[in-house]
């Protein structure tokens, strides 16, 4: 499915949340089943476009699924390439193990481990947002794609580390 296409919109990491809502709401208020009830045609038409509908909006509203789905318009699979930098690699083993110290207990590990986490998740969005203003001035370069793929992937890896450091554990 293609979100940008249901709603109307330009495939953009970065859109309008205010002009999103609307469309959303527009199109709850115009396919509610509860208004197709009489009419089980339109009533089964109306079930899909709201799910189609829910659907579309969760993935254009959160920023990283919105990313995942222009990247995969573009042709590129976000969960299966492979592009972080071993540098990135190399800090998120000392982070794991920093987490480690924390979830035996130790208090200062994870103060700090808190605090490398949210400083590298607000780079990871402070880097995507000029990559947005990029993409919008220049197009979407296989450059962009490229570094677009990477904080995708290293937004995905925090949030990880994130899970884990709350204790929870991922399979």
């Amino acid at each position: 499915m293609n979100p940008f296409a249901f709603f109307g919109l330009e495939p953009r990491f970065q859109i309008d949340n205010q002009a999103l809502r609307k469309l959303f709401l527009a199109n709850q208020r115009k396919w509610h089943p509860d208004f197709h009830a009489a009419n089980p045609e339109i009533y089964k038409q109306a079930l899909e476009q709201t799910s189609i509908n829910n659907k579309a909006y969760a993935m254009l509203s959160d920023t990283y699924s919105r990313v995942k789905s222009v990247l995969s318009l573009n042709g590129i699979d976000a969960e299966k390439e492979q592009v972080l930098p071993q540098s990135f690699l190399i800090e998120m083993m000392e982070l794991s193990d920093l987490i480690e110290d924390a979830l035996c207990g130790n208090q200062n590990s994870r103060e700090e481990a808190e605090a490398e986490l949210g400083r590298y998740f607000q780079e990871n969005e402070k880097t995507l947002g000029a990559l947005s203003e990029d993409a919008d001035s220049s197009g979407l370069s296989n450059d962009i794609l490229l570094t677009a793929t990477a904080l995708y992937q290293q937004h995905r890896y925090l949030s990880r580390l994130r899970k884990n450091l709350s204790g929870i554990t991922e399979l």
